[in-house]
């Protein structure tokens, strides 16, 4: 008998966090120090030998490690951020072609900003092509560019040569 209905499976071309294509790609383990889940897709800065967190206005550029990886070995209930879960091991890409959510409209090419704000706990970890101010307030990240044009809130690959 065949299979009557079924389900439509239907996967974006994207989704943030993901690592855009079989380039070399290098990813670490470090733990979300912070309390919260840390969204798939946002840049985080360090946080002691072993940790990461969202960045803060006075973080710079040479804190930041990558960006949270999307991966799916957790569960997660619907009040839950999916992404990296606080105090627990998450996966860092330090270099690779990423997709990220653009904050502002990018072109290809344009120079990669780390979102760190002004700690009113709004926009951190996002990414952006200008330096910002107040909430917007962002860091120029050395080694990296967007490899995809995109408008505001749209995703966008960046790539990263950030290190380990």
């Amino acid at each position: 008998m065949p299979v009557q209905g079924g389900n439509a499976i239907n996967h974006g071309v994207a989704y943030a966090g993901m690592v855009a294509d079989g380039e070399v790609s290098n990813g670490v383990s470090r733990v979300n120090k912070g309390t919260a889940n840390i969204a798939y897709g946002l840049g985080v800065v360090t946080d002691g030998d072993d940790g990461a967190k969202l960045p803060v206005a006075a973080s710079t550029a040479a804190q930041f490690i990558g960006v949270v990886r999307r991966e799916l070995n957790r569960a997660y209930t619907q009040a839950d951020v999916f992404g990296a879960v606080a105090k627990r091991d998450m996966t860092v890409e330090t270099m690779a072609p990423i997709w990220v959510t653009a904050r502002v409209a990018v072109a290809k090419d344009d120079p990669v900003y780390l979102v760190v704000g002004d700690g009113t706990g709004a926009n951190q970890g996002q990414f952006s092509n200008v330096v910002g101010a107040a909430a917007t307030l962002a860091v120029l990240i050395p080694n990296a560019k967007w490899v995809s044009s995109a408008a505001a809130g749209a995703l966008a690959k960046i790539s990263l040569k950030v290190g380990g």
